[in-house]
C-alpha cells in the first residue's frame, strides 16, 4: 500500500510541474508509473524452491563472495538482490516473505538510487521493530530484511574497495 502512495505522490509532482496537463496525460502518467512498479517486481528472480513440510530444512540465501564490478552502489545492490538463489529446500511461505522484503526495499532503492543510506536506515529500523517470527512467512520476511541490509552494506564495501586505490593515489 505504501508503494501506491509514493506513486500517487510522484503523479502529483508531475502534474504540478506541468500545470496545463489534461486528464488523458494524467492517466497515461499513472499507467507508466504502475508499469514501472510491475517491471521492478519482475526483476527479482526466484531461482528455485519447492514445498518442504519441515521448517528446519530452510536455508537462508547467502550473498555470494564474487559479485562483479559495478560503477555505482545501486548497481551493486541491484546485482545482489536480483540474483538471490533460494535453493531447493525452502518452503513457499518462507520464500514469499523473503521476496516481499526484497521487493519492498528494492523498489525503495530504485526510487532513491542516489541515497541508499536512507534505505539502509529504514531497513535497520524495521529489523529492530520486527517482533513476530511465528510463521514461515514472517521468518522469511525477517530474513529478507536481514539480506537487504547485508546487500546494502556489501554494496558499500564493493564501491569503497573500488574507489579506495584511486583516493590513495591522489594523497
Amino acid at each position: 500500500m505504501a508503494g501506491k502512495n509514493v506513486d500517487m505522490f510522484k503523479l502529483v509532482e508531475q502534474v504540478e510541474k506541468q500545470k496545463s496537463m489534461d486528464i488523458d496525460d494524467i492517466f497515461s502518467t499513472l499507467d507508466s508509473v504502475k508499469a514501472d512498479e510491475d517491471v521492478r517486481k519482475e526483476e527479482i528472480k526466484v531461482h528455485s524452491y519447492t514445498n518442504v513440510a519441515d521448517p528446519s530444512m530452510i536455508s537462508r540465501p547467502r550473498i555470494p563472495d564474487q559479485i562483479g564490478q559495478y560503477q555505482t552502489r545501486f548497481e551493486a545492490f541491484k546485482g545482489i538482490v536480483e540474483n538471490v538463489a533460494y535453493g531447493t529446500k525452502n518452503v513457499n511461505a518462507y520464500v514469499e516473505g523473503h521476496r516481499d522484503a526484497l521487493e519492498k526495499y528494492y523498489g525503495d532503492a530504485y526510487k532513491n538510487s542516489q541515497d541508499l543510506y536512507v534505505i539502509e536506515a529504514r531497513v535497520n529500523d524495521e529489523l529492530n521493530r520486527f517482533n513476530s517470527h511465528s510463521g514461515l512467512y514472517e521468518k522469511g520476511y525477517y530474513d529478507g530484511l536481514a539480506y537487504v541490509l547485508k546487500a546494502l552494506k556489501r554494496s558499500k564495501e564493493l564501491l569503497m574497495s573500488r574507489i579506495n586505490p584511486e583516493i590513495l593515489r591522489h594523497l
